[in-house]
């Protein structure tokens, strides 16, 4: 088995007393660290499904990587609407690989294939795919049928909330076919909604996991932020192709 711990929309800033709609990020971050720490240390990977940082330069996200220290040969990262993938790069180059001129991973860990997708359009909220990495991933799908996980930061499903199902992955069509036609991806894992949710695509499970920061309100019409704390999400990946995956908050 192999498990993977996702966390997602941490939104720090370099300095540490900044608050995000009342949410101290990075005190925020610090609680589920340490619950990480002390009860998930035996990870296989730490992916950082986007927004890392709200809206800072480089020097955020050499932050963000000295805070993460602990899981330094573990860790994964793909970028968000909030985040630079110049400043991702310089900070992170050496965990970043597969399609060129954006920021993406492939990796393996026992008998899966591990995909971290770039939905970042600079300039927008919502999220895409350009054309290259739409031949990539198909690459990729075609030169493996090892079970397969995609991490990405914009659900390419609606979650029920009005407002963020605006915001979501524009081709979400095209990708729900791509889904279909690559029977190998079991999970797509995403961040973007700072909200739990659960759905099938095809065959493949579709989550979304609490933010480590603010919370977003669940089947909101407008936006509206939830008295919920902060979270983050165990998979654990059988070599039979099975998972569990499994959203923890802390207490």
């Amino acid at each position: 088995m192999a498990r993977i711990v996702q966390i997602t929309d941490t939104h720090l800033s370099t300095n540490p007393s900044e608050e995000l709609l009342g949410c101290q990020t990075h005190d925020s971050l610090k609680r589920v660290l340490r619950l990480i720490q002390d009860n998930y240390m035996e990870c296989d990977r730490m992916i950082v499904t986007g927004d890392l940082v709200h809206e800072e330069g480089p020097d955020a996200y050499h932050m963000v990587r000295e805070i993460l220290t602990p899981w330094e040969d573990k860790l994964r990262v793909i970028p968000g609407n909030h985040d630079m993938r110049d400043g991702m790069r310089e900070a992170f180059g050496d965990r970043i690989n597969g399609c060129p001129a954006v920021v993406t991973f492939v990796d393996e860990v026992g008998e899966w294939q591990l995909i971290g997708l770039d939905t970042l359009l600079d300039g927008a909220v919502e999220g895409d795919l350009n054309g290259p990495q739409w031949q990539w991933l198909e690459s990729r799908l075609e030169s493996s049928n090892q079970p397969t996980v995609l991490f990405m930061h914009h659900p390419p499903v609606f979650v029920g909330s009005e407002w963020v199902d605006k915001l979501g992955l524009l081709s979400f069509i095209p990708f729900a076919n791509l889904v279909e036609r690559f029977e190998h991806i079991k999970l797509v894992v995403c961040g973007h909604v700072h909200q739990e949710f659960q759905t099938e695509l095809f065959q493949a499970t579709v989550v979304t996991t609490p933010s480590t920061s603010v919370q977003f309100k669940v089947n909101s019409a407008e936006f509206a932020t939830e008295d919920l704390p902060p979270g983050f999400r165990i998979i654990d990946l059988h070599d039979d192709g099975t998972y569990e995956a499994t959203v923890i908050r802390v207490s």
